[in-house]
C-alpha cells in the first residue's frame, strides 16, 4: 500500500474523529472536580466519577468488540457518538452530584461504544508492516484533540463565569462537548463506508457466539495483565491533577488548563515517529523508552519547586508516554488474531478499565488522607500529596518489567 493510499479516505477520518472526541473528552479536566464539588460531592469521592465511567465501559467494551466483528465497526460506532451527543447534553444538566455520577456512569457505556470499534477499525485497515506509523499518526490526532480540550475547556469556563453563576460556568464546556460529538458522528456517516473488507471481517473471519473459542497466547494475557496495572496507574493521576496544582501552586482552574495543554504539545510529533521506529526496530525498545522516561517524571513531579519545574517535568512525561502509546497499540494488534480483533481489543480495555476504577478511588482516598502531611521515608522528607505520584511510577515500571519479560514480539514477515 502506497503511502498516500495509507493517508487517504477513512484512516483520515478516523485522524479526524480521533482529534475531535480527545477535544471533547478532556475539556472538563482543568475544571470538573470543581464542578462536583460545587454539587455536593466531597474531594474523597470525586474519584468515583472516573471509576464510575470506566467501570461501564469494562463491562460493556467486550460485547461491542464481539459485536463490532459480526454487524460492522461503523454501525456501533455511530450509536456511541449519538449517546455522546446526548449524556455530554445530560451532563450539564445534572441537578445534583448523584445525577452527576449516574450519567458519567451511561456515559462511560456509550463511549465505549464510540471508541472500542474504532481500534479495531484502524487496525483492519492498517497495512501490517506500518501499524506503528498508522496508530501513531492516529494518537497524535488525538493527542493534539486531548491537549486543547483543558485550555480550551479551561478558558470556556472561565469566559462563561463572567456571565453566569459559577456553577452554570462549569456547565457551559458539556455542550460545547457534545456538539464536538455530533460533528464526528456526522463525519463516520459521511466518510467510513460499512462495505468492503477493510471496515468489517468477511463472514469466513467472524467468530460467532456458540462458535470456536478463540485462543489467547501467554504474550496477549501478559498484556491483559499489563492493561489492569496501566489502569491503575493512570487513575492514580487523572481525579488529583487538578486539586495539586490548587494545593501546591494555587493555580486556577484557566492555569491548569493551559499547563496541561502546553506539557501535552512538547515532543508530540514524537508519537508518529515513534509509531514508524517500531515498525522497523521492534515495539518492546520503543516502549521501554517511553515508559521509563514517563514514569521517572512523574516521580519527580510533587518534588518540584514551581509551576515552571512541574511544567517540565510534566511535559517530558507527556513525551514519553506519546513515544510508547503507538508501539504498544501496535504490539497488541500484532498479537491479536484479526478474526477476534474487536472481540479481544474490548476484552484489552476492559482489564485497562478495570486497573482505571481502582485507580482513581485509591488514589482520592490517599490524596485526601496526606494531601496536608509530610512523611519521613528512609531519612527523606516527602510531601503527602505525593503519594500518588511515586506509586503511580513504580506501578508503571513494575508493569513495564513484566512486558519485556514475558511478552514474545512476532517477527516480521
Amino acid at each position: 500500500m502506497t503511502k498516500e493510499r495509507l493517508y487517504s479516505g477513512p484512516i483520515l477520518t478516523l485522524g479526524a474523529v480521533s482529534f475531535i472526541e480527545a477535544l471533547a473528552f478532556s475539556l472538563p479536566f482543568s475544571y470538573f472536580p470543581n464542578y462536583a464539588i460545587s454539587l455536593g460531592s466531597t474531594v474523597a469521592s470525586i474519584g468515583l466519577f472516573t471509576s464510575s465511567f470506566m467501570l461501564a465501559s469494562a463491562l460493556i467494551a467486550p460485547k461491542l468488540g464481539s459485536l463490532s466483528d459480526t454487524i460492522g465497526r461503523k454501525k456501533i460506532i455511530l450509536w456511541g457518538l449519538l449517546g455522546d451527543v446526548v449524556f455530554g447534553a445530560l451532563t450539564g444538566l445534572a441537578p445534583s452530584w448523584y445525577w452527576l455520577l449516574l450519567i458519567r456512569v451511561i456515559n462511560g457505556a456509550v463511549t465505549a461504544a464510540a471508541t472500542q470499534p474504532a481500534e479495531a477499525l484502524l487496525m483492519d485497515l492498517a497495512p501490517e508492516g506500518r501499524r506503528g506509523e498508522v496508530a501513531g499518526f492516529v494518537l497524535t490526532c488525538g493527542m493534539v484533540g486531548r491537549n486543547l480540550g483543558p485550555a480550551v475547556g479551561g478558558a470556556t469556563q472561565f469566559a462563561s463565569s463572567m456571565v453566569v453563576s459559577l456553577v452554570d460556568s462549569y456547565r457551559i464546556p458539556c455542550f460545547v462537548d457534545a456538539a464536538l460529538a455530533a460533528v464526528a458522528m456526522f463525519l463516520v456517516a459521511w466518510k467510513i463506508k460499512e462495505s468492503g473488507s477493510s471496515s468489517r471481517p468477511s463472514a469466513s473471519q467472524v467468530v460467532r457466539e456458540g462458535g470456536e473459542k478463540v485462543q489467547i497466547s501467554r504474550s496477549l494475557k501478559v498484556l491483559f495483565f499489563c492493561a489492569f496495572a496501566n489502569g491503575i496507574a493512570l487513575g492514580f493521576i487523572m481525579p488529583i491533577s487538578v486539586l495539586f496544582y490548587q494545593d501546591k501552586f494555587g493555580a486556577e482552574p484557566v492555569e491548569i488548563g493551559l499547563v496541561i495543554s502546553l506539557s501535552g504539545f512538547i515532543g508530540l510529533i514524537a508519537s508518529w515517529i515513534a509509531g514508524r521506529i517500531s515498525d522497523r526496530l521492534g515495539r518492546k525498545p520503543v516502549i521501554a523508552l517511553g515508559v521509563v522516561s514517563s514514569r521517572l517524571s512523574g516521580m519527580v513531579i510533587p518534588l518540584t519547586l514551581d509551576l515552571n519545574q512541574a511544567t517540565f517535568f510534566l511535559a517530558f512525561r507527556s513525551l514519553g508516554f506519546n513515544i510508547s502509546n503507538p508501539a504498544m497499540q501496535a504490539l497488541r494488534a500484532d498479537v491479536v488474531p484479526r478474526e477476534a480483533r474487536g472481540k479481544l481489543f474490548g476484552l484489552y480495555n476492559t482489564f485497562f478499565n478495570a486497573g482505571d476504577i481502582v485507580g482513581p478511588v485509591i488514589a482520592t482516598y490517599l490524596y485526601d488522607l496526606y494531601r496536608f502531611e509530610t512523611l519521613n521515608i528512609w531519612g527523606l522528607a516527602l510531601p503527602g500529596y505525593g503519594i500518588p505520584f511515586f506509586v503511580n511510577s513504580s506501578i508503571g515500571l513494575f508493569s513495564l518489567a513484566i512486558l519485556l519479560i514475558f511478552v514474545k514480539e512476532p517477527k516480521k514477515e
